[in-house]
């Protein structure tokens, strides 16, 4: 019996653990916006403003040449049309990325005497009265990509998309993939889905 509670307990903690880390998982925050009254039958062809934000020093960054293959490829699946000369262009699309440092703080209970390895409490019931608050802090890097869609003629934006994520080491070394995995993740929110026109 108590072997049958034991293993039960086991399974529960375990089911809570993929649990919490499945959804540290869930990838970037992607919020879009858009302007109202946008008639997106009015454009056929798209190009690229010319510097483009991301673009530093007078040539094309690795992150500006990535960032235009993949929304290239998103915008191509909505079958509109690219176009070399921007002034052949209904649409435009500009970038912006960022990192910024952030901070954040969080109140934990730990043992007043003794090893803190009583971390699994957390959150989950009360402890003993022998135990004292602190504070934890976590520094981290924090990564934004924005995507701009502005109407040539009107020299409007008409479309935002941006995402938003913690950067690792594994991110860094894998930047290409992250951002075009942004990107896609961005543009599943747009307007028009792919090959739908």
């Amino acid at each position: 019996m108590v072997m049958i509670k034991q293993n039960s307990f086991q399974l529960a903690a375990l089911a809570f653990a993929l649990f919490m880390l499945v959804g540290c998982a869930t990838g970037p925050r992607i919020n879009t916006s858009q302007a109202p009254d946008t008639d997106y039958g009015r454009y056929s062809t798209f190009s690229y403003v010319d510097p483009l934000g991301t673009d530093r020093a007078g040539y094309a960054s690795i992150v500006s040449q990535q960032l235009v293959f993949s929304t290239r490829r998103e915008m191509e699946l909505r079958n509109f049309e690219y176009v070399e000369n921007i002034e052949n262009a209904d649409l435009l699309l500009n970038f912006n990325a960022q990192l910024n440092d952030q901070i954040r703080t969080r109140e934990v209970m730990e043992p007043s005497i003794g090893p803190a390895f009583w971390d699994y409490r957390y959150g989950l019931y009360a402890t003993w009265p022998n135990y004292q608050r602190s504070t934890v802090i976590d520094q981290y890097t924090e990564g934004t990509v924005v995507i701009d869609l502005i109407d040539a003629a009107a020299e409007r934006m008409i479309w935002e998309g941006t995402a938003t994520g913690r950067v690792t080491e594994r991110t860094r070394r894998d930047a290409a993939n992250e951002l075009d995995d942004a990107v896609k993740s961005i543009f599943d929110r747009f307007p028009i889905p792919a090959s739908s026109r």
